[in-house]
Formats: C-alpha cells, structure tokens, sequence
C-alpha cells in the first residue's frame, strides 16, 4: 500500500526477498574475500604489491561507474540495475576459474566492481523506497543481518569446499569461486521474477523532470557523510589486501583467518536490533559511537601481534557495525530528496571506493616499511573524518527534532538549496 509520495507501511515480504538476496551474495563473497589474496600468493606467484592491484581494480570499477549506475537507477528503475549487477558478478567470479595469471584477475576484479556499482547503489535506494521514515533504520538492519550472516556463512563453507577441491592446489580454491560464482547467478534468476518496485515509485519516475547537478544535490549534510565515507574505508582496501598475508606473517593458519572473519561478522547479525534502536533513539549518537570503536580497533589491529586479541577486537567492532550501519544508513536517507537517492547513495558508493584504491594501492608500499600497522593507520585518518562530519551532523539531527511536525524531510527540503561551496 502506498501513497504518491511513499509507503502507507513497510513491505516486509519484498524486504524479505531483498535479504534473502544479500545473504546469498555474501555467502559467496565471504567464502571468496579471504582466500584470493592466498590464492594470488600461493598459486599466482603474485607480490604484494601486485595483489593489491588485483584489488585496487575492484575499486576502480566501483569508483568509476557508481554514480553513473546509482543516477541511472533513478531513471530506469532500482530492479533492472540489481539483476544487471549481480549478472556480471556472476560471470566475472566465474572466470577466476580459467587462468592463474595474475594479470587477468585485474579484469576479472574491474568487472566484479562494476558489477558491485550496478547493485549496491540501486538496492540500498529500493529499501529506503520499500519502507517507512518509523521502520527505516530496522529495514537497513534487517538488510546489514543478512549480508553478514552470509559474511559468516560463506567462510565456514569454504573449509569443506576447500577440501572438497583437494585440500591444496588451484582446484581446492576453484572450488570456492565456483560456489561464489553459482550463488550471484541464482540470485538474479530469483530476483528477475520476484522482485516489485513500488507504484509510487514508478509513477514518480514517469514524471520526467531535469536532474539536477551534483553541485545542487551535495549539501553540507551529504558533504559530510562523503567525508566519512572515505575516511573510514582507507582501512578497509588496506586490510582487504594485508589482512591475510599480516596474520599469516604472525604464524595463523587458512583456518584462523576463516575464524576472524566469523568473529566479525556473528556480531552484525544483530544489526536488526541496531536498527530497531535507530528507530527510536539518536541515529546521529549510534553512528558516530560505532564508527569511533571501528576506527578504534583498527588502530589495535595494526599495533598487536597477539593473535587472541585479534579475535575478541573482531567481535567488539562486529558489535559497533551493528548498531553504527542502520543508523547510517536511514540517516543519510533523511537528508537526501527521495527522487534523488540513487544519485546521492551511487556517489557516497564513489567515496567509499576511492578511499579503498587508495587503501589498496598503497598499503603494500607502506607495509615494507611499516608492517601491520598501516591498517592502524587507517584507523587514524577514520577518527579525524570523524572529527570533521560529527558537529556537521549534529545540528542537521537537532534540527530535524526541532522540524519534526515537517516530517522526515524537512532537512533534505531545507538543504538542498544549500550548496556545499556557497
């Protein structure tokens, strides 16, 4: 049921099926993440340095091509652009099996990320479009417990998969991208026949109005969930390359690796709940508190060698993701105009994957000559975003209480003749 400006009430079911999806996805992708950097070592006879271009190109296909994707799914439509990225990400994952050469995987990664551009923007438009201002932050909650659960499934499955492709060799990693690769398609096969877009929502669309510039659209609140965007993913493409390699140096096995990914991910399995207090209490406090303890423990990460303390770090910072994303998520939603949301989500998307190239391209140069703790420095360069975006969204989250009779788009309507540069 919906009205012409949103939904007189959540709908679940297709929030469902849209959890259902990721949880999918990311079983893949988590059965995948930890074992190609290995892959590349072992079998590849890759250098560090050259991992990190393999994954840099991740992040150059999402960088490039998110906000492109995420303007184009606020013409288009939020379906078409999920089922075309899943479909690529099937099909670049799936060619992870027809060579070792450690060159190719630097396309095969590029198209993974353009993949990754097409979908992640237009899914997290379609949950905000599919649910209610009173039940946003739940649905980005119930949306972060499935991705994760996947997070958590997929590295438990890749153990027996492992084995199951002989335990050593290409084919005991083949078999994990194969897995990964059979998941993504599945899911756009289901999704292609069961996934609906509102009617207000295609009713708005067929009303053709000029997009406005990226200058009008990012406003002092946008500009500073941009800031946080980048700040705190460097981290993440330097831990995407070093995590493994850093805790194989301190003497882990495959297994423990498999186990630190657990040890995050189980706790973000209650971002629901997270999402249920967002709904009720400060998005702004519960952001901020769980973005500091992440910045917090990546700065521990990059300064202990002690392999136990990796794992409870792990399971706190899970913890902070739980409760920080969901808040995030419908808080950014609060200050953007609806029509325009793709826009503004494809290019924070853009944020985040400049940061992780960075991340990813410098983090092996650094890690010659300062080990594990350039991860910590990321950590670093998260607290001072922090820093800057904290006051900024204070007063829009203060003022948002003080227009609250104006509804959740008071901000947004306020703000977005509001230049950043003026």
């Amino acid at each position: 049921m919906t009205s012409e400006s949103g939904p007189v009430r959540t709908q679940w079911l297709q929030l469902g099926v849209i959890c259902a999806a990721g949880f999918v996805v990311w079983s893949g992708f988590g059965a995948i993440l930890p074992y190609l950097p290995v892959f590349l070592q072992e079998q590849a006879h890759a250098s560090v340095w050259l991992i990190g271009v393999v994954a840099a190109f991740f992040y150059v296909g999402t960088f490039v091509f998110s906000a492109p994707l995420g303007r184009l799914s606020d013409s288009v439509g939020r379906k078409p652009m999920i089922i075309a990225g899943a479909t690529l990400y099937a099909v670049s994952t799936f060619l992870f099996v027809t060579t070792s050469h450690p060159a190719w995987f630097t396309l095969f990664r590029l198209l993974e990320g353009v993949g990754a551009a097409a979908l992640t923007p237009a899914a997290q438009a379609l949950v905000a479009d599919l649910s209610t201002e009173e039940t946003r932050s739940r649905a980005y909650g119930w949306l972060t417990t499935a991705q994760f659960g996947g997070l958590v499934a997929g590295p438990v499955l890749a153990v027996p998969l492992y084995n199951l492709g002989g335990g050593q060799g290409k084919w005991a990693f083949y078999t994990i991208f194969l897995f990964g690769s059979v998941l993504s398609a599945i899911t756009a096969v289901v999704l292609l026949f069961v996934i609906r877009e509102p009617e207000y929502v295609r009713r708005r669309r067929s009303v053709k109005v000029k997009h406005p510039p990226y200058r009008q659209l990012i406003s002092r609140p946008v500009v500073a969930f941009l800031v946080v965007a980048f700040t705190a993913h460097f981290a993440m493409g330097a831990w995407e390359v070093l995590w493994s390699i850093w805790l194989r140096h301190l003497g882990a096995s495959m297994s423990f690796i498999g186990y630190t990914w657990v040890a995050f991910s189980v706790p973000m399995l209650f971002a629901f709940v997270g999402g249920y207090f967002a709904d009720r209490y400060s998005r702004w406090a519960l952001m901020f508190s769980g973005y500091v303890v992440s910045a917090c423990a990546w700065i521990i990460y990059g300064t202990t060698t002690n392999l136990t303390l990796f794992i409870i770090v792990s399971v706190i910072e899970g913890f902070a993701v739980a409760w920080s994303y969901p808040a995030k998520a419908a808080f950014l939603v609060q200050v953007v105009p609806p029509r325009w949301l793709g826009s503004v989500q494809g290019l924070e998307q853009t944020f985040i994957q400049i940061a992780g190239l960075i991340g990813t391209l410098t983090a092996p140069l650094l890690y010659e000559y300062l080990s594990g703790f350039v991860i910590g420095l990321g950590g670093l360069i998260s607290l001072a975003g922090l820093a800057f975006a904290a006051p900024i969204l204070y007063k829009v989250w203060r003022r948002l209480g003080h227009n609250s009779e104006l509804g959740p788009l008071a901000v947004a309507t306020v703000e977005i003749d509001t230049p950043a540069d003026s």
